[in-house]
């Protein structure tokens, strides 16, 4: 089995098709097609089952994924390490993360990376939260930093903290000066808010069930940047992690109010690596950078 055929496959199994695949790795429909039939035929096996919303792959096929990803894993190791021989003026670091940091926290941290490492090259995914630890289970991505109300058993983690959400509103908003506000301050006022699939919504409606305060939203959005122009320019708030915009804020452009409740609004934060994967030295070496722009965990 070719290297080329294996990462095919496991394209097709992440995607769920040939046609997603084949935009995803920029290679043609028919080549990947032709690899996937190599496969079958070396096998003796059907790999997927075809259905009508996609492919699937049948109990051959998940075999065989686990061995592809331990084989190109390990190719892969070798290849890093034979780089590594030249410092980290070469390497390949794939991020994923929830959008609240890929709006501020991570840019900054790749872009301050970048100044100091010119020679190091990024990919970087924005996807919900439970498709950040599933792209680092599978190591398609090496560091994911995620939202979580629980911690993950299924990664490696190297930092977890614990941070409340705040109330975001433009500077000249009437409760712009306070100090702290009340889920019934926030209830006079409307509000933009994520989808109720967030960590972000479980956390705040359990909160304001136990304070007896409705919160319907005026707006309701699954990318956190689509509500920011809703805030600065009606007397509307969004809630937010206590570390999400820090720039912004820092900046003036917006201000963040903590939040009086009964119940804690509390929600986890992952840095997640791959469970017993040796981290290649650039990797390791964004990975401290990452940590150490983040808050600190007191013991």
């Amino acid at each position: 089995m070719q290297a080329a055929g294996l990462r095919y496959f496991l394209a097709v199994a992440r995607e769920g098709s040939i046609a997603a695949a084949s935009a995803r790795l920029n290679v043609a429909p028919s080549a990947i097609s032709r690899q996937i039939a190599n496969l079958e035929a070396e096998l003796a096996c059907i790999l997927f089952e075809r259905r009508p919303r996609g492919m699937v792959l049948s109990p051959a096929g998940e075999l065989l994924a686990r061995h592809a990803r331990e084989v190109l894993a390990s190719a892969d190791q070798v290849v890093t390490e034979i780089r590594e021989l030249d410092g980290l003026r070469r390497g390949l670091v794939r991020v994923a993360c929830t959008e609240a940091f890929a709006i501020d926290l991570v840019p900054t941290v790749l872009a301050e990376f970048h100044r100091r490492h010119p020679g190091i090259r990024f990919e970087l995914s924005v996807l919900p939260p439970g498709q950040v630890t599933h792209r680092v289970v599978q190591g398609d991505v090496d560091v994911g930093i995620t939202f979580s109300l629980s911690p993950s058993g299924d990664t490696a983690i190297a930092y977890r903290h614990s941070l409340d959400m705040v109330a975001l509103c433009a500077p000249d908003h009437p409760l712009a000066g306070r100090e702290r506000v009340g889920f019934a301050d926030l209830a006079a006022y409307p509000i933009a808010l994520l989808p109720r699939d967030t960590t972000l919504r479980t956390v705040l409606d359990v909160a304001c069930a136990a304070e007896g305060v409705a919160i319907e939203p005026a707006l309701t959005s699954n990318v956190l940047s689509a509500l920011l122009p809703f805030v600065r320019r009606t007397r509307g708030l969004t809630l937010v992690s206590s570390i999400a915009l820090q720039d912004q804020v820092g900046r003036g452009e917006f201000r963040a109010l903590p939040i009086q409740s009964r119940r804690s609004l509390a929600r986890g934060i992952e840095v997640q690596t791959m469970r017993d994967r040796r981290l290649p030295r650039a990797v390791q070496a964004f990975l401290t950078a990452l940590v150490a722009a983040l808050p600190p965990v007191r013991e």
